[in-house]
C-alpha cells in the first residue's frame, strides 16, 4: 500500500472513472431496454442505475476517509468505507429483489425480445466498458487495499457477469422457443448479486466491528517487531481495521536496564519496520522492562 498524495490521486481516480462507466452504461442500457424488452436486459439496467448511486456513496466515503484525524476522530475517517461498503451491499440486495420479481412475472407472462442485434451490441459495448473500469479498480485496489474501491469493483465485477449472461440470453431468446432464457438469465443473477452481498457486508462488518487483521499480517507485525535484536518479546497484541489501513498496538519487551532515550530509539525502528511493510499503519507500543511483574497476565503473542 501507498500513503499520501499518490494514494488520494489514485483512489479519485478509481471513483471518477467508476461513477463515468456506470453513467454511461444507464443510458446505453435505457436505451437498448426500450428496444428490446427484454427482462435480463431490465435487470442489467437496473444493477447499473443502482451502480450509479453505489459509486457516488464510493466517491463521498473515499473523500471521507482521506481526511486527516482531528480532534473529535484521533485515529482518522477510514471507518466511513465500511460503512460504505455496507450501503453498497444493501443496494445489491434490493436489485436482487427487484430482479426476482420481474423473472417471475416474465415467467408468468412470456414475451418476445425484439430487435436482438441491438440488445447483443449494447451489451458488448457494456462489457468492453467494464472490463477496462475492472482493470483500474484492481490497480488500485492493490496499491490503496481501499475497501470502497473492493465493495465497487464487486459492483462491476457482477456486472461483467451479468452483461455476458444477458447477451447470450438475447440471443437464445430471439429464436422461436427461446424465450424462457430471458427469465431465467434474469433469475441467474439474483444469486450471484446474493453472493456479492454476502461479501461484501461480511468484509464491512469487520471493519466496523473492529474484527483482528488476518493471521498473516498479524503474524508479519509479530516477526518484524520480534526481528530487532533489542527485543526479547512482544504481548498483548491488538489490531484493527482502520479502513485502507490497519490500527495496531501491543507492548515490548526491553532490558530493564535502559534508558528512556534508548527505549524510545528502539520503538521508533520497530515502527518503521512495520511501517516498511503496512504504510500508513497507525502503532501504539508501549515498553515493558524485562521482569516487570504483569500480575496474573501471562506474556504471550495474542
Amino acid at each position: 500500500m501507498v500513503a499520501g498524495r499518490l494514494r488520494r490521486r489514485l483512489l479519485r481516480l478509481a471513483t471518477y472513472s467508476s461513477v463515468t462507466t456506470a453513467a454511461i452504461l444507464v443510458v446505453i442500457k435505457a436505451w437498448a431496454w426500450q428496444a428490446t424488452d427484454s427482462v435480463s436486459l431490465l435487470s442489467s439496467l437496473v444493477d447499473s442505475t443502482l451502480d450509479v448511486l453505489g459509486s457516488l456513496i464510493t466517491f463521498f466515503a473515499v473523500t471521507v476517509s482521506l481526511k486527516p484525524a482531528d480532534k473529535e476522530h484521533r485515529f482518522g475517517h477510514g471507518k466511513a468505507e465500511g460503512l460504505a461498503a455496507l450501503a453498497q451491499s444493501l443496494i445489491i440486495a434490493a436489485s436482487a429483489v427487484f430482479v426476482l420479481k420481474e423473472s417471475v412475472e416474465r415467467i408468468l407472462a412470456p414475451a418476445a425480445v425484439e430487435n436482438a442485434q441491438t440488445g447483443i451490441a449494447v451489451m458488448g459495448v457494456s462489457v468492453a466498458m467494464t472490463l477496462l473500469l475492472l482493470g483500474i479498480q484492481r490497480y488500485v485496489r492493490l496499491v490503496t487495499g481501499s475497501a470502497a474501491i473492493e465493495a465497487d469493483a464487486m459492483h462491476y465485477r457482477t456486472d461483467l457477469v451479468i452483461n455476458l449472461g444477458v447477451a447470450a440470453a438475447i440471443a437464445v431468446a430471439a429464436w422461436p422457443g427461446g424465450w424462457l432464457a430471458d427469465p431465467l438469465v434474469a433469475a441467474a443473477v439474483i444469486a450471484y448479486l446474493l453472493y456479492g452481498v454476502w461479501k461484501i457486508a461480511k468484509h464491512a462488518l469487520d471493519i466496523l466491528m473492529d474484527r483482528e487483521i488476518p493471521d498473516k499480517d498479524r503474524e508479519t507485525i509479530i516477526r518484524l517487531a520480534e526481528s530487532h535484536p533489542a527485543v526479547h518479546d512482544i504481548h498483548d497484541l491488538k489490531t484493527r481495521h482502520g479502513g485502507s489501513n490497519y490500527i495496531v498496538q501491543f507492548h515490548v519487551l526491553l532490558d530493564a536496564g535502559l534508558n528512556l532515550a534508548e527505549a524510545h530509539e528502539i520503538l521508533d525502528d520497530v515502527e518503521t519496520r512495520i511501517r516498511t511493510e503496512f504504510p500508513g499503519c497507525e502503532l501504539l507500543l508501549h515498553p515493558d522492562p524485562e521482569g516487570y511483574n504483569a500480575g496474573p497476565r501471562e506474556f504471550g503473542k495474542a
